[in-house]
């Protein structure tokens, strides 16, 4: 490195240092997951993320994060339920309801369960919120119908995903 980068990278340690330390924390965290891009969006937009001092940070934030999809997805649901009209759609629609509050409810236990590091029963939870979500996702199949959530049901499992390889590392 040349004198000049030298003091450039200096100077920004000293202006910077908790900046780059989140973002290299961000970055760290995101590598172990099998989705990077959804976490690096997810984490580098929320300042809890962004001022975080250590993974268990990163990990609670991206735990926020699911169940705040799964609270969007389920929400999503209750309104398509208010408009359908096929049965088969009907039926489906509500078994995801079902399942999304389940999901819920878990995500609710895993942030205790963090809270109290107690990450199998976090891996555990959150396994189960997952499979809440394929489960919603089965009722569209067993109905023949389509799916009106499909995106915001795969970003869901995609973001427990992301929480289950960061709870991993911790």
């Amino acid at each position: 490195m040349n004198p000049i980068s030298s003091l450039v990278f200096v100077l920004l340690l000293t202006v910077f240092p908790t900046q780059i330390f989140c973002q290299n924390l961000i970055a760290q965290a995101c590598g172990y997951t099998s989705y990077k891009p959804l976490c690096l969006s997810t984490l580098q937009s929320d300042p809890e993320a962004t001022s975080a001092k250590d993974l268990l940070t990163i990990a609670k934030v991206a735990l926020k994060h699911a169940g705040t999809k799964a609270q969007a997805v389920n929400a999503e649901v209750k309104k398509q339920q208010g408009s359908a009209t096929d049965e088969g759609l009907k039926q489906a629609l509500s078994d995801c309801a079902e399942n999304y509050g389940d999901a819920i409810d878990q995500i609710q236990s895993s942030t205790t369960a963090l809270g109290s590091k107690k990450y199998n029963d976090v891996n555990t939870w959150v396994s189960a919120a997952m499979n809440d979500a394929d489960s919603c996702n089965q009722s569209f199949e067993d109905q023949s119908v389509k799916s009106p959530i499909t995106s915001s049901s795969t970003t869901f499992s995609q973001l427990c995903s992301n929480v289950l390889a960061i709870t991993n590392h911790l």
